[in-house]
């Protein structure tokens, strides 16, 4: 009869640092193709998505600010639209609900008051109506009209708040991308 003895060590030390470093690559992986689904679900339109729908984003502003971290020590990823970028409206478009108005700043009056130029032909709730001056008449009722107002600023206007309806974008990417995300972590922890 023959014995054998066999023994093992683990050095659990390294186990877990092969693991957490294989999770923040894949991590980062996962980051990048969910913020990928969320870019090309955003179409780049004038018009207004319909409710329930991806946002269609005028000038492609929201589809260039989503962008993905990994939080190393906290072992996860952030994706979605940065706030320094287009603001809250991610957040309102993700879940619904209302912007607050915007206030536009005072600007100076850049009227050209010439035959060919532009100017105020009238003045309605104090703000003044442009246009192309095509005659000496008009030019002359610009001038008068331009009296009315501040010499140097046209007047502060604000929108009133804008109500949106729920448009999902990101929600929407994690489900696309689910069935791809367990395969990211395959064969990810090296010893």
């Amino acid at each position: 009869m023959v014995g054998v003895k066999v023994g093992s060590r683990m050095d659990s030390r390294k186990v877990v640092r092969a693991s957490r470093k294989g999770s923040i690559k894949s991590l980062g992986k996962a980051g990048a193709y969910l913020r990928g689904i969320a870019k090309r679900s955003i179409k780049v339109s004038k018009e207004p998505a319909p409710a329930g729908h991806q946002p269609h984003s005028r000038k492609g502003r929201l589809k260039g600010a989503i962008l993905f971290g990994v939080e190393k020590e906290r072992q996860r990823v952030v994706i979605g639209p940065t706030v320094t970028a287009v603001g809250r409206i991610g957040r309102t478009h993700e879940f619904g609900g209302t912007e607050p108005a915007k206030k536009r700043k005072a600007r100076k009056a850049t009227w050209k008051l010439e035959v060919g130029g532009h100017g105020p032909i009238s003045v309605d709730g104090g703000k003044a109506v442009v246009v192309r001056l095509k005659t000496a008449k008009q030019v002359a009722r610009a001038k008068e009209e331009a009296k009315k107002l501040p010499a140097a600023q046209r007047p502060v206007q604000s929108n009133k708040p804008r109500r949106y309806p729920r448009r999902p974008f990101m929600g929407p990417a994690l489900e696309i991308g689910k069935p791809q995300l367990s395969k990211m972590w395959a064969n990810s922890v090296r010893g």
